[in-house]
Formats: C-alpha cells, sequence, structure tokens
C-alpha cells in the first residue's frame, strides 16, 4: 500500500481533525489536524480523484479562492487514484470526498439529529 492511501485511510478515521471544509466548483479544501492543507476534486468524466497536498500558509478560505486565480502559484504535490491504480486507492479517495461532501452539506449533524430523535426499541 502505497503511503498516501495509508495516510488518507488516518484520516479517514480520524475524520473529526477534518475542518474548514469550503468547495469551489467540484474542488473540496480542507484543513487536517489544523496544519496540513489538502484538496480533492472527482473528474466525473474520467471517474478518478485527484487529491492535492498544498505547502502554504494560507487558510483553507484564501487559498480555495485564491487557486481559482490564473496567475496563483503554489507548491503542490498532487496523487490521482487511477495513477496508483489499486482499487483500494480509489476507494479510499472516494471515500474522503464523501466525507468530505457530508461536511460540506452538514450531514453529521441532520443524521446526529435524527438519531438523537429515534425512541430505543
Amino acid at each position: 500500500m502505497s503511503k498516501i492511501v495509508q495516510a488518507v485511510n488516518v484520516m479517514i478515521a480520524n475524520k473529526e481533525k477534518i475542518t474548514d471544509v469550503k468547495q469551489i466548483g467540484t474542488e473540496l479544501y480542507f484543513l487536517y489536524d489544523k496544519k496540513y492543507r489538502w484538496s480533492i476534486m472527482r473528474d466525473n468524466d474520467t471517474d478518478d480523484y485527484f487529491l492535492y497536498f498544498y505547502q502554504t500558509n494560507l487558510s483553507i478560505e484564501e487559498l480555495a479562492v485564491s487557486c481559482q486565480e490564473p496567475d496563483f502559484r503554489v507548491d503542490l504535490v498532487c496523487y490521482k487514484a487511477r495513477e496508483i491504480g489499486t482499487k483500494e486507492a480509489f476507494s479510499t479517495f472516494r471515500d474522503l470526498f464523501q466525507i468530505l461532501k457530508e461536511k460540506v452539506l452538514g450531514v453529521d449533524e441532520v443524521l446526529d439529529d435524527i438519531i438523537g430523535d429515534d425512541v430505543p426499541f
């Protein structure tokens, strides 16, 4: 298993450390463990996921907005699930993408609200 897949699995297992999720277009930007800046996007045409790690001190909000500027430059690394080439990489990136979508939409709070209203059997 590649190191990036292991790292993403740790992020998924510790999803409470994923904060500041912002969506710009189809890309989801987030902060992990209050210090690591990432984004992920899904290419619907190729059914591939692209995960980016950014080496910057910009806030997630500033990073997300700045990345839309054509002249913006930042040091980054891109990981493509298809290039890693394993089913685990694809499913791991897909799971992370889903968690981020749920955070953007506030699904955790909705589900907690629904579950909290449930009367035990």
